[in-house]
């Protein structure tokens, strides 16, 4: 087993006399047993259900250190800010017939394909102010209208 041998005079160290390396044997002194130290011994007391009890004597207690109370950091909700404007309801529902009564987009001025004023049209999407159309005129494209641009093709009871 190692360090079985620790108690064994230490073997004769043989020099080959062809090798021109100086090799110094250095004798190193085992450590003194009056430098370790011990730790001090704590008294142990058994209890009736023979678990350890360890006395340690009372140290000077410390005060915890109490920092300045801070705020939980502002962290922004999802959603919408309670200061938002709320939008009214969309003028129409999906599904509405409605009539186109300005042919130019409001912000550009561009017109709204070739479609003339008054053209019919049935409402598939309500977006925030616009809708998406299809004309009558040509049903396989649809249309970004603003709100401002469509009236209601309905008459006013026969809603839903």
């Amino acid at each position: 087993m190692p360090g079985d041998d620790l108690d064994d005079e230490p073997a004769d160290l043989v020099v080959d006399a062809d090798e021109e390396d100086d090799l110094e044997l250095v004798a190193v002194e085992p450590r003194d047993v009056a430098d370790v130290e011990i730790p001090d011994v704590v008294d142990v007391d058994l209890a009736d259900d023979a678990v350890p009890v360890v006395e340690v004597e009372d140290e000077e207690e410390v005060d915890p250190v109490v920092g300045p109370v801070l705020p939980p950091p502002v962290r922004p909700q999802p959603g919408r800010p309670p200061s938002a404007r709320e939008e009214p309801p969309p003028p129409f529902a999906i599904g509405e017939r409605v009539v186109l009564i300005q042919n130019t987009r409001p912000r550009t001025g561009t017109p709204i394909g070739n479609y003339p004023v008054g053209a019919t049209g049935r409402v598939e999407t309500v977006l925030s102010q616009t809708a998406i159309v299809r004309f009558d005129m040509a049903p396989e494209t649809k249309e970004v209208v603003a709100f401002t641009c469509l009236e209601s093709g309905e008459k006013a009871g026969s809603r839903g």
